[in-house]
């Protein structure tokens, strides 16, 4: 992205005005498409699956679409945004056809984006060229998605003074270590700094290329999510959560038990999505009244995996399923079965035991007190992560 230079360097955006027509050309002698591929990677984009297409990406510092491209070929709907209206140009004279993507002018520290707009955001070596990359990363964190991750490849520190005023760089790299609490502070979580495996190479304007002058600088590549959860465990009461997740079971127009947990929890957490409840309906009264697992005890398990579980298919599936298995062994040694039809006394198939729920107190005497238990210990839980 082509920012304002506030180093006494001129300015960047008419440095990219005037080479927006070589970009692709130069482009190519900075780096390599093999950057590109590992930010798709750490951004979980692969080529070929059919789920892309219902994604949408921000590409920050677009230019003439090196990033931009490779997005639309994996099936993804994209912004591009950059600062000079010459590059995005280029960039739309050679992907507008594909109805893939819109193009945004704009600044890194206020993209004209809303809040959690978009699935995923990649900036390829566009912060070095920013005025204030803790506000950029900020920004980033701001407009994806809860669940979403932040993708970002730069420059390793360097000491190559001609970058700076002869390509017009804000920054001569950055440290991984400043990237890495940039991130943190602006709420991105898992996050990760490390070597991209590629370098950027340039020279100084009329040397060659392989001269004593020349950069060679590593390239990193940072990558980090927004939680789905905006609310800490360790900050809720599990009795005040595990009441008000009663309270929605017990209400003149009730949610019914797995539902309970799971929105009661949920809230509770900061988690924000239409999804809630109605993920959790079909496990409601032992699995849609067949005899299955308990409701509370299936919210709960909904709650852990909204909180715990996996962004993809390379992370770890420890942390939820450790959880799950505290959660079970606590509803055994507490209640003696996570069975329905075993906690209730009730076989919700027949409609004798769906009498024998509404006659026999079984509601007011079983169910209510398991679901605020149950939304508690979920509580008491995830606050020992």
């Amino acid at each position: 992205m082509a920012e304002n230079d506030s180093c006494g360097c001129g300015s960047s955006l008419g440095y990219f005005a005037q080479v927006a027509g070589d970009w692709d050309t130069m482009r190519a002698g900075f780096f390599s498409e093999a950057l590109r591929d590992a930010a798709l990677e750490l951004a979980d984009i692969r080529a070929g699956d059919p789920a892309n297409s219902g994604l949408t990406a921000a590409d920050l510092g677009a230019g003439t679409g090196f990033l931009t491209e490779a997005l639309i070929t994996a099936g993804l709907t994209v912004f591009a945004v950059d600062q000079s209206p010459a590059m995005l140009d280029q960039l739309a004279e050679r992907l507008s056809h594909t109805g893939r993507v819109t193009t945004l002018i704009g600044q890194a520290e206020r993209l004209p984006l809303p809040d959690a707009s978009v699935d995923c955001v990649l900036s390829n070596m566009f912060l070095h060229h920013v005025d204030d990359p803790a506000r950029a990363i900020a920004e980033m964190a701001r407009i994806v998605r809860p669940g979403g991750r932040v993708v970002i490849t730069d420059l390793d520190r360097h000491t190559h003074q001609f970058l700076l005023t002869e390509h017009h760089d804000r920054w001569p790299g950055f440290d991984r270590a400043d990237v890495s609490a940039w991130m943190a502070a602006a709420g991105l979580a898992d996050s990760r700094v490390d070597c991209a495996g590629q370098r950027c190479c340039a020279s100084p304007a009329g040397k060659a290329g392989d001269g004593p002058e020349s950069a060679s600088i590593s390239i990193f590549a940072a990558h980090g999510c927004r939680p789905v959860c905006s609310i800490s465990a360790e900050d809720l009461d599990p009795v005040v959560v595990g009441a008000r997740a009663r309270s929605f079971f017990e209400n003149s127009a009730p949610l019914l038990c797995a539902e309970s947990v799971f929105r009661g929890v949920a809230e509770a957490l900061g988690v924000q999505s239409p999804l809630v409840p109605r993920v959790a309906s079909g496990l409601c009264s032992g699995v849609s009244r067949s005899s299955g697992s308990c409701g509370a005890y299936n919210g709960g398990v909904l709650a852990l995996g909204v909180a715990l579980g996996r962004q993809s298919g390379r992370d770890s599936l420890d942390p939820v399923y450790a959880a799950v298995q505290e959660f079970t062994e606590w509803f055994l040694s507490t209640q003696h079965s996570t069975n329905c039809r075993e906690l209730t006394g009730c076989d919700f198939m027949t409609p004798e035991g769906q009498l024998r729920f509404r006659e026999h107190g079984v509601k007011q005497n079983i169910c209510l007190p398991l679901v605020a238990a149950a939304a508690a210990q979920v509580v008491r839980i995830l606050a020992e992560q």
